[in-house]
């Protein structure tokens, strides 16, 4: 695998809103930033998957990308089923980054399809792929991360949705240049 394969990370940041942006980002590897994609979702609805692949399906990046990340609160209430869901629409490997509460959710999917691996990270922190060996994984997982816990992608596409989904900030921030003007 190269290093400098175009994987997408897709977050939703750290917000506990309804209907969030989220943000995906592409990364070459996990050494350049080549563009940044978003939407607005209602994380209970239940074609969130569907939602997610159409967004990256609808990108100019799509027809370079190799891989698809997951990772974010969104992931709590999306059930297997649009995981599976995105990953049949998008045909891109995925890896989902979950927690120990969002760990059910490999459960189904492994119930569910045969091209599915659970492997743990670090302590609280697992992988479900779907789409892909373990050892491509791993790889992967490897290529994108910089020394760091998370992968490049998600942590910077949690980073810039972070900073989307706090309305109050970003508010706060505007009024300053509407005053000036």
């Amino acid at each position: 695998m190269k290093a400098e394969t175009r994987v997408i990370g897709i977050d939703d940041g750290t917000t506990r809103l309804r209907r969030r942006i989220v943000v995906g980002v592409v990364f070459r590897g996990g050494l350049w930033l080549d563009g940044v994609i978003s939407c607005i979702v209602d994380i209970f609805a239940p074609s969130l998957g569907r939602k997610l692949a159409t967004m990256v399906t609808g990108s100019k990046f799509y027809k370079e990308l190799r891989f698809a990340m997951l990772h974010g609160a969104m992931l709590s209430s999306m059930k297997a089923t649009g995981l599976l869901e995105f990953n049949s629409a998008t045909r891109l490997p995925t890896v989902a980054i979950l927690n120990r509460r969002q760990a059910q959710m490999a459960d189904q999917a492994l119930e569910k399809t045969k091209n599915a691996v659970h492997f743990r990270l670090w302590d609280d922190v697992s992988a479900l792929c779907i789409g892909l060996r373990k050892e491509k994984a791993v790889e992967m997982l490897r290529i994108t991360s910089l020394g760091g816990v998370m992968p490049e992608p998600v942590r910077v596409a949690g980073l810039i949705a972070s900073a989307v989904n706090a309305p109050k900030r970003l508010n706060w921030t505007l009024r300053q240049f509407r005053a000036g003007s």
